[in-house]
């Protein structure tokens, strides 16, 4: 058959990682873009009255502002990390279970934080959890999916940890 293309199992695979990490990132450039655009930095809007905010503040730092200021180690870490997902990819267990949404919410994370790092030298954060006198930081759609990517590919190491010694 002329001019039909074959996909490798590991070739689509490769494909579908890209592809949820590249909607993660798009969710996560449009939430931080309407942020910033209609929103005033510190405004607070409630959406879940004693629970949940939303409030636009920039976050110069990592997880929780720790290392503020430090964009350019920013940039160099999440680079690294972008190379390392994406070599991972030829590693049998990048094919396994739940492991390539972890992958992909990790990428699109990653993505989505690099691009604020690299255009504003600080991070958009807006969702705020909090419960009488205690406050969750802020966060974003990248940090949420690289939490979730990091749970999903501990579970699955602790899952499969727990098949090979039995």
């Amino acid at each position: 058959m002329k001019n039909q293309i074959y996909y490798s199992p590991a070739g689509v695979q490769l494909l579908a990682v890209i592809a949820l990490a590249f909607v993660v990132f798009l969710l996560d450039f449009a939430s931080k873009s309407f942020v910033a655009t209609h929103m005033t930095e510190f405004q607070t809007i409630t959406i879940i009255p004693g629970f949940f905010s939303l409030q636009f503040v920039h976050n110069p730092g990592a997880a929780f502002g720790m290392l503020a200021h430090q964009q350019w180690l920013f940039v160099l870490v999440t680079l690294v990390a972008i190379g390392a997902i994406l070599l991972f990819q030829r590693h049998p267990d990048a094919k396994r279970g739940v492991v390539p949404v972890a992958m992909s919410l990790l990428l699109g994370g990653a993505m989505g934080n690099l691009l604020d790092r690299v255009r504003f030298g600080k991070v958009v954060d807006f969702f705020l959890f909090y419960w009488k006198d205690y406050s969750f930081p802020n966060f974003n759609v990248a940090d949420a999916a690289i939490t979730v990517g990091v749970a999903l590919f501990i579970l699955h190491l602790t899952l499969t940890g727990e098949k090979k010694q039995s």
